[in-house]
């Protein structure tokens, strides 16, 4: 059990980091917000495992955060509350 689990966040973080890696020297407007904010719980999970990891640009718009904050509320409650229904 504990290594299906382990098996499963290596996936989603390797997942994450090849779909949504946030650089922190480059500039990401309102439809980057959207993409970052789907991925938030993985990169979250990213941040806590490597330090180097960002979950949310340094350099953005203000739409960005917008767009931001709506998907990643929505994908984080989808995460926790998604799973099957059995």
């Amino acid at each position: 059990m504990i290594t299906r689990i382990f098996i499963q966040v290596i996936a989603i973080c390797v997942v994450g980091w090849l779909l949504c890696d946030i650089h922190p020297a480059e500039s990401y407007c309102w439809y980057s917000g959207i993409w970052h904010g789907i991925f938030l719980p993985i990169n979250f999970v990213r941040s806590l495992i490597f330090d180097d990891v960002l979950y949310k640009a340094v350099v953005h718009t203000t739409a960005y955060s917008v767009f931001y904050w709506i998907f990643g509320i929505s994908s984080v409650l989808s995460f926790i509350f998604g799973g099957n229904k059995r």
